[in-house]
């Protein structure tokens, strides 16, 4: 019996999330913990993205560079404006909850840094993934 070679779209999208989110680690918790933005540390964000989706076996053919464009935008965009802020929360003594990150966003002063990161971040992971969808397109190729 043949093995099946791919998984489809879903499987590889759920592992994109993952893989994502997994590379996103670092930066997140030296922006945090370290108190500063690395933003070097959002380019492996793609990269992590497209490790797992290869993992979980997506489907690969010509539509793989956007899905890992978009996941990477989505995690990015995630973890600045909902894990950052949670987690900035947490260390300053609140609970970890919704009420908290509303909290947060009702200071002009936060929103204002939070969307400059934003901005600065989702420019590095477009650098991220300008490097990454190079070697997508040879892989898919082959």
């Amino acid at each position: 019996m043949e093995e099946k070679r791919d998984s489809g779209y879903l499987m590889g999208i759920v592992g994109a999330m993952i893989g994502g989110l997994v590379a996103s680690l670092p930066w997140i918790l030296v922006y945090v913990y370290g108190d500063m933005i690395v933003s070097l540390l959002a380019l492996p964000i793609a990269l992590g993205a497209w490790k797992g989706y290869q993992l979980m076996k997506g489907k690969q053919d010509g539509k793989l560079p956007y899905i890992v464009a978009v996941i990477s935008l989505l995690v990015i965009t995630f973890s600045t404006l909902v894990m950052i802020p949670m987690l900035l929360g947490t260390k300053s003594g609140f609970h970890f909850s919704l009420d908290t990150l509303d909290l947060l966003y009702q200071s002009s002063e936060f929103k204002t840094a939070i969307f400059k990161d934003y901005a600065i971040s989702v420019l590095f992971t477009f650098l991220g993934i300008g490097g990454v969808l190079g070697q997508i397109k040879e892989s898919v190729e082959e």
